[in-house]
């Protein structure tokens, strides 16, 4: 017990001291005995201390895949987005911001918590090491994927003909009205990316690799990963709609927007704060950047799927193996 991490099982009676000297101790029995163990099993089978090793590991796995999300969500949030913002004196609407902190980063990091162990227990166990190589590979790969795309998002949009650069000045706009600082096109382009991005960040760690369940069988992420996606894909997709208009997305003031054809809008719309009086996207243009989004996304996956848990991670793990303790028995 001096060098390495010990585990014990019983029944809890005569070898209760052992139970509660060791790292890990697993009562196989229900009497009050069972209260000197950290955990307890109604099940008298050694099969319990298997099924111990699957949760603890899920478990562990679960934590590290929450952390990863919310560090990769408060890296688009400190990076791009406000980089973006700062530069060209932009901001999100309130409506959006309250969708991403409310909607998004909620619903998902309750569900990724949702799903279960493996079938099997790994040969291995999960990384422990917030810093360790599996961890900055991951969130590292993750975060300079998004700030490239959130970058090359930028460089498309402005090689588009329909585009007109924002003229807004900060500083001579009503301060109270924060929000009409999204009414250009360069808070609709970074609101539109970083919003899938926020959704990507619960879906890339859902992947159940040796620890967890399967990421098809977490059923209420891919439910509200699956809302989230429609209902955003929705918003930029679409023609001008009240959906839309509400976070300022595809809209603008009603008679501009008769002016180009889409018809009197029967919602109000609080008039655009920009010389075009609109952000609405052409229609080709949103599949062009519905499509950039998705390949964002794609990318991000395949890191994950390929680099940090598929064959990448498992010729790395032969070519130099961790420096494991060896007891001698």
């Amino acid at each position: 017990m001096k060098y390495a991490v010990t585990a014990m099982c019983g029944d809890g009676g005569n070898d209760s001291l052992a139970l509660r000297a060791a790292h890990v101790g697993i009562a196989l029995s229900d009497a009050e005995a069972s209260i000197v163990s950290p955990f307890s099993s109604a099940d008298r089978s050694m099969m319990s201390c298997v099924e111990l090793l699957r949760q603890s590991r899920a478990g562990l796995a679960t934590s590290f895949a929450n952390f990863t999300a919310l560090i990769c969500y408060g890296q688009i949030m400190s990076g791009m987005l406000k980089m973006a913002t700062f530069y060209f004196a932009i901001s999100l609407t309130e409506n959006l911001w309250m969708l991403i902190d409310g909607a998004i980063s909620t619903g998902l990091m309750l569900t990724i918590s949702m799903s279960g162990p493996a079938e099997r227990l790994a040969p291995h166990r999960p990384t422990s090491r917030i810093l360790g190589p599996q961890m900055l590979a991951s969130v590292g790969g993750i975060v300079l994927m998004n700030w490239l795309f959130s970058a090359l998002s930028y460089v498309w949009l402005f090689q588009q003909d329909w585009f007109r650069c924002n003229e807004h000045s900060a500083a001579e706009g009503d301060a109270t009205k924060w929000w009409l600082q999204g009414d250009n096109y360069e808070s609709s382009i970074m609101s539109f990316v970083c919003t899938f991005q926020f959704i990507n960040n619960g879906f890339v760690v859902n992947y159940g690799y040796l620890y967890r369940a399967r990421w098809y069988k977490n059923y209420a992420l891919l439910v509200v990963w699956g809302f989230l996606m429609a209902f955003v894909s929705y918003m930029l997709l679409a023609d001008p709609n009240r959906v839309g208009c509400a976070f300022r997305l595809n809209c603008g003031t009603a008679s501009t927007l008769e002016k180009l054809g889409y018809g009197t809008p029967t919602w109000k719309v609080e008039p655009y704060n920009s010389p075009l009086g609109h952000n609405v996207i052409p229609k080709q243009s949103r599949y062009e950047l519905w499509g950039y989004c998705l390949g964002n996304m794609a990318a991000t996956n395949l890191w994950q799927v390929f680099v940090i848990n598929g064959p990448v991670r498992n010729l790395l793990r032969k070519r130099k193996p961790l420096r494991r303790l060896k007891v001698k028995l």
